[in-house]
């Protein structure tokens, strides 16, 4: 419709631009809850994905089940099965091998580069998520502490200030995180963890960049030794994962 010289917006033209924005929440929303399931244990390791249940129960539609399915996929959260059809990745411990040495160097390169490029704010926020993986000592509450772990680690690759850096640690991080469950039920595992993150955090915070990567290396180097110990001292464990 036209005014004079000028030209007035339709409702219909103002609908075509917000439909794709609202589409792509609901798959980022779609993947979230799912990725929060299969990483609590909720979708056990090898359970079959079968979207018309899965679209029921989130409350959308197949196609952006779809999208959401393909992004845990390039994650590495699910897998393609021969005969057709997805389920939630199973354990395998030459692949947790390979995650744990590639995240041992991007861990450290992200730790040394926050040591040199770290603002202030940052350091507030380590120091916040030390403190609730403190609070988390005492009553062990692990579904807590993974979440200020999550936080503390995104930190730490937020201040490096390498973005291509930060989009390689996702994949990886979210694939490791399959091997969680093995680390936080290790006695003493969370008390350890959290005085090797402030170690972490005092070189960041002093900007020690040669500690800083050195300790963050070590860190995960720990935590893949507790998950292969743990893993092959289960002969089912071992069994599955060969």
């Amino acid at each position: 419709m036209r005014k004079g010289n000028r030209r007035v917006a339709s409702g219909k033209g103002t609908r075509g631009v917000v439909a794709p924005i609202q589409r792509t929440r609901l798959v980022d929303e779609a993947a979230l809850s799912l990725r929060e399931a299969i990483l609590s244990g909720s979708l056990a390791q090898g359970t079959r994905l079968r979207q018309v249940e899965l679209a029921g129960q989130l409350g959308i539609s197949r196609t952006p089940l779809r999208e959401a399915l393909m992004k845990l996929e390039q994650e590495g959260l699910i897998e393609l099965l021969p005969a057709g059809g997805l389920r939630v990745k199973l354990l395998n411990l030459d692949e947790a091998v390979e995650l744990y040495d590639i995240r041992e160097v991007l861990d450290g390169l992200a730790a040394r580069l926050a040591a040199q490029r770290i603002a202030d704010s940052e350091i507030r926020d380590l120091e916040r998520n030390l403190g609730r993986m403190e609070e988390c000592l005492a009553s062990q509450d692990a579904h807590r502490w993974f979440v200020a772990h999550v936080a503390f680690h995104d930190t730490i690759f937020r201040a490096s200030g390498n973005g291509r850096l930060q989009g390689l640690s996702s994949v990886v991080r979210l694939s490791i995180q399959h091997f969680h469950p093995l680390l936080l039920t290790t006695e003493n595992r969370l008390r350890e963890a959290y005085h090797q993150h402030r170690e972490i955090f005092g070189a960041i915070a002093r900007h020690d960049a040669e500690a800083a990567e050195r300790l963050a290396r070590a860190h995960i180097a720990s935590a893949k030794e507790i998950v292969l110990k743990k893993a092959m001292a289960s002969p089912q464990r071992a069994a599955e994962a060969r």
